[in-house]
């Protein structure tokens, strides 16, 4: 695998920032989760995912199918809904519809999980966009953005929120720039045959401001 300058940008994240990966429908998402579990596993840094709705399933799926190879068994889980368990997962989190209920399911689970992993940690989080989906209410939406708010600073964890631009766009509310507000750090991921090319569109390091790279997972 060829991602030593993606490997500069992930050293260089911040503990305690949150990352925003903007993607449109592709494969992308089967290649990040393959860097960060190489990543962490050179490193020596913990990986959790956040699993919402069988996200992670579904990569797995995908990246079988791609004939690329994902090493789950090394990936600490926070799952959230949907039936399919893979990695080591920690804690479950059974979706409520009412977002207040949820969201003190989930920062008690994560607390929890967190504080049994060596921090700081890399946290990944899949499937955000389908939580979104079944909120209809802007006052329940505004929640959801207050928790990921709350996050941000928390010095256990580097956390990138992977996000299908596509998804988000079909939404009655526009929460895409909320999201860049919140995240420290925002970066857009576009396709190519073997990967994916990355752009930095904001940080609080200003020597990443536009810089470029590529995470080519072969060929």
């Amino acid at each position: 695998m060829k991602w030593e300058k993606a490997t500069e940008i992930i050293d260089s994240i911040l503990p305690g920032e949150t990352v925003l990966l903007k993607y449109r429908t592709s494969y992308i998402p089967e290649f990040v989760l393959r860097f960060f579990i190489d990543y962490s596993q050179e490193k020596g840094i913990p990986l959790l995912v956040d699993d919402n709705f069988d996200s992670l399933h579904t990569l797995a799926i995908h990246a079988k199918t791609l004939n690329l190879p994902l090493d789950l068994d090394s990936v600490y889980v926070l799952k959230t809904g949907g039936k399919y368990e893979l990695g080591n997962v920690m804690a479950k989190v059974p979706f409520h519809p009412d977002p207040r209920v949820y969201l003190e399911n989930y920062e008690e689970a994560s607390k929890k999980t967190l504080n049994e992993l060596r921090p700081p940690i890399i946290n990944l989080v899949l499937g955000v966009e389908n939580i979104f989906l079944v909120i209809r209410n802007p006052t329940d939406v505004y929640r959801i953005f207050l928790a990921i708010q709350r996050f941000v600073g928390r010095k256990e964890r580097k956390a990138f929120y992977v996000i299908n631009e596509n998804v988000i766009q079909s939404l009655p509310f526009n929460v895409v720039p909320e999201l860049e507000r919140i995240a420290t750090t925002v970066m857009e991921m576009l396709p190519y045959p073997t990967g994916a090319s990355v752009r930095v569109l904001k940080s609080i390091n200003p020597e990443l401001i536009g810089r470029e790279l590529r995470i080519n997972v072969g060929g």
